[in-house]
């Protein structure tokens, strides 16, 4: 199973200036493309996604399967820059939500946020016009879709979590004939005062959690209700849940690049003494489980 982070800034895109500097870690909002062989899943599709569409155009026709998280903008604002989308011989599944009062659009918010995301008034180009053939499913807690592949079978289950207006986390586990492997996609999520029961079921045994650590543990108190975390809880989820590789994610946009190592060396010196290996997601960065 291979992982890739296009993009894994919280909130808005923080593109590096002379008095922000976001090179190392990147400054692209939420997207992370998880392979097997033959198959393709994207989890959120944040302005990140726009690199993954330039890295595929050369590959198309495309087919992949898409996880929304929520449909918070900057967890689909890259959608209507993703060049496969403008293909016609492209499809895609995409899996999120559902609301039964948005009947105009089959009860997807999925599909309702980004048919409104692409109205006239925001962007020229209508979602309908754009090529590619789109398929919209339901995805909520507790469901399970496989996804067959040509080495083993990816495994993609949801999970509640903790964000304002619901969020879905993802257990993605890689299963073939020799064993399996387990990649949790955790983002938007904010903490309770012990380990979340719903995190926990997601992520019991995984190779490696994504988790939200938008803010510092000294500087939580002051967004406390906001739906966001810090790695010095995603340590102890991980202790939990019995993990021992922690990616830390959603970085606030107004924390720079040497704000983050420091953040990281405090998190992966404190993760080393209970036997987690904690780093900060970085855009390009590629994982092999």
């Amino acid at each position: 199973m291979n992982i890739k982070i296009w993009g894994c800034r919280g909130s808005i895109p923080a593109p590096s200036t002379a008095g922000l500097v976001t090179n190392r870690y990147g400054g692209n909002t939420t997207c992370v493309s998880v392979r097997i062989g033959g198959q393709l899943a994207i989890l959120d599709a944040g302005t990140g996604l726009r690199n993954l569409g330039l890295d595929l155009h050369g590959q198309l026709p495309v087919k992949a399967s898409f996880f929304f998280s929520h449909v918070h903008w900057d967890h689909i604002q890259g959608f209507p820059f993703f060049l496969p989308n403008f293909d016609a011989r492209s499809s895609f599944n995409l899996y999120g939500r559902c609301d039964p009062k948005l009947k105009n659009f089959s009860g997807s918010t999925v599909a309702s946020a980004l048919m409104l995301q692409q109205q006239s008034l925001n962007f020229p180009v209508a979602l309908e016009r754009m090529g590619a053939q789109l398929n919209f499913f339901k995805a909520e807690a507790g469901a399970a879709i496989e996804l067959p592949g040509a080495d083993g079978t990816l495994l993609v289950t949801a999970g509640e979590l903790n964000h304002p207006g619901s969020c879905l986390g993802y257990r993605i586990e890689h299963r073939t004939p020799k064993g399996s492997r387990v990649f949790v996609f955790a983002t938007d999520t904010e903490h309770e005062a012990g380990p979340n029961a719903n995190l926990q079921k997601l992520a019991k045994g995984a190779d490696l959690l994504f988790y939200d650590a938008q803010y510092a543990p000294a500087e939580y108190s002051q967004f406390v209700g906001w739906g966001h975390s810090t790695w010095e809880h995603g340590l102890r989820e991980c202790a939990a849940a019995g993990v021992k590789h922690m990616l830390l994610t959603h970085h606030d946009p107004l924390r720079d690049d040497w704000a983050l190592a420091a953040m990281e060396t405090d998190a992966r010196t404190a993760g080393r003494k209970q036997g987690v290996e904690i780093e900060a997601a970085r855009e390009g960065m590629e994982i092999v489980l």
